[in-house]
């Protein structure tokens, strides 16, 4: 791996200008100042290996860290022969998967101290690490690992690219079994010194981690049925109104995910403010819900306190009144603030909105939750965290700190219920070290035509997994793989994301100027 930092450049200049008669005076215009911004690449992340009971010992001598983890990645004093191997950051804090992405989720305010989010020097450029990031030995037909990366982008957004290349292969000379299983397949045996069968024989898949996971949502069969998906919506009188208002920037993003829907999927609205209202049922029909997401002065318009546990409520009972069986059922629900009024009994508003959620996921809905311009840490945020469904121990939150990524919090969304997650590169680990060696141009929204810059305020995963199948037999014995993995970025103001900074000129050079930040 790769890193480097975006340079920091100050200029200055002073005019001044006087004149000297029989009256003087002096004017100057001092201490004129540009100061170049900063881009900075840093990256988080978690890696696992499912290498059979018995390894944890051994795994530790490369990992001291090293824990085993349950079903929900969390850790257990179980030998389950499923592997926490390392993460960044490692607070003590965050021993486990759901506070841990809560971590990554927040966003830590160094100005004020305050939030929950993971801090710039908890983070890493890759360039640090002491050791290479993935470093197992006694590798076995079955094993299986898998790395999930977030990426940090600060201060500025930026066009991002994903890299990587093969660096050694070796066949470590050759064991019996080994030349005799060459030999059934008709492969020469006489080169000991040389780059042996294991690259072709790992499977490699490189996806976007649109809900960091750690798992891949595959493309869903065009024969399925569908999704019926609730949205809920915060109209309170906080959302605003007008151009570029919270209210509208909510409409905006949510039309565009409806707009997204295939034929079999179904659709309804739910909005709450001093009272929940169940805007349009289920439908087929995605106009009918379109034209509540209109900007103003069409659609819906801010208004009143926020009853958030009815915009559960109402969403849940049109999905368990209303929904198909045996298809996913899903509620998508954004606020930006804390509840502060309730429909069920009690005064206690934010409690109400919690257990509206946790009846809605009994019944096997999924809820996602998105804050909008809520505050880090504060009891608005951590309600919308705990209010939401947790997949192999992430949390299926997403902070919108500005609304500026609301289409893309949408696009993430729309992949892991709709689309599935898009695979960058998979086959061979040499193919997928292959088609990264040229480098790929990644998109924060793959749900546009035109690629989208990555915004310097939303974390964004990335996985990368390995496995030596089964069918894979003696003829790997002893043989080892070296590779590299690297993520790119380049500022996107002023830049078209057009020079590729893993391309290859004609003379062996990368064809980058020098202005990208590397990790």
């Amino acid at each position: 791996m790769l890193a480097g930092l975006g340079a920091v450049g100050v200029a200055s200049a002073g005019a001044g200008l006087g004149t000297t008669a029989y009256f003087s005076d002096d004017e100057s215009f001092e201490g004129n100042t540009l100061t170049a911004g900063e881009l900075d690449l840093k990256m988080d992340y978690r890696m696992t290996y499912r290498g059979g009971p018995g390894r944890l010992a051994e795994l530790q001598e490369n990992y001291p860290n090293a824990t085993f983890v349950d079903e929900d990645m969390e850790p257990t004093d179980d030998d389950t022969g499923v592997y926490l191997l390392d993460q960044v950051p490692n607070r003590s804090e965050y021993p486990g998967a759901e506070d841990w992405v809560i971590g990554a989720n927040g966003v830590y305010d160094p100005e004020t101290g305050e939030g929950e989010g993971f801090q710039r020097d908890e983070l890493i450029d890759a360039g640090d690490l002491e050791d290479a990031l993935i470093r197992i030995g006694d590798v076995k037909p079955g094993d299986y690992g898998e790395v999930t990366f977030s990426t940090h982008l600060y201060d500025n957004p930026g066009y991002m690219w994903m890299g990587g290349m093969l660096t050694d292969e070796n066949q470590n000379g050759y064991t019996e079994p080994e030349i005799e299983a060459l030999e059934e397949m008709g492969d020469p045996t006489d080169d000991p010194d040389g780059d042996g069968q294991l690259a072709d024989s790992i499977r490699a898949k490189i996806w976007y981690d649109d809900n960091c996971d750690n798992v891949h949502q595959g493309e869903r069969d065009e024969e399925s049925e569908g999704v019926d998906v609730m949205l809920s919506i915060d109209n309170s009188g906080s959302m605003g109104g007008g151009p570029g208002s919270k209210m509208e920037q909510a409409k905006a993003a949510a039309l565009d995910f409806v707009e997204n829907l295939g034929p079999n999927d179904r659709v309804g609205l739910v909005t709450f403010e001093s009272t929940g209202q169940l805007r349009q049922g289920l439908t087929s029909t995605h106009s009918n819900v379109e034209t509540y997401l209109q900007p103003e002065p069409a659609g819906i318009s801010d208004a009143g306190r926020t009853m958030m546990d009815a915009g559960i409520d109402l969403a849940a009972d049109e999905l368990n009144d209303n929904g198909r069986s045996g298809v996913d059922e899903v509620i998508i629900l954004l606020g930006d603030g804390e509840p502060n009024e309730s429909d069920r009994a009690g005064s206690d508003h934010v409690q109400n909105a919690k257990d509206a959620a946790t009846d809605a996921k009994n019944d096997g809905i999924t809820v996602f939750t998105i804050g909008l311009g809520v505050s880090n840490g504060s009891t608005a945020q951590n309600t919308l965290i705990d209010m939401a469904s947790s997949s192999n121990g992430t949390t299926l939150y997403y902070d919108s700190p500005t609304g500026t990524d609301l289409d893309d919090i949408y696009s993430q969304i729309s992949s892991v219920i709709l689309t599935g997650e898009e695979v960058i590169a998979e086959g061979t680990l040499r193919e997928v070290m292959g088609a990264l060696e040229e480098g790929i141009e990644l998109d924060a929204n793959v749900q546009t035509e035109d690629r989208v810059c990555f915004t310097n305020s939303v974390t964004r995963c990335f996985g990368f997994e390995w496995e030596l199948p089964t069918t894979v037999g003696n003829e790997v014995q002893t043989d080892s793989v070296e590779f590299a993995i690297g993520f790119a970025a380049e500022q996107c103001r002023h830049n078209d994301g057009e020079t590729n900074p893993y391309a290859i000129d004609a003379g062996g050079n990368t064809t980058d100027g020098g202005n990208v930040t590397q990790a």
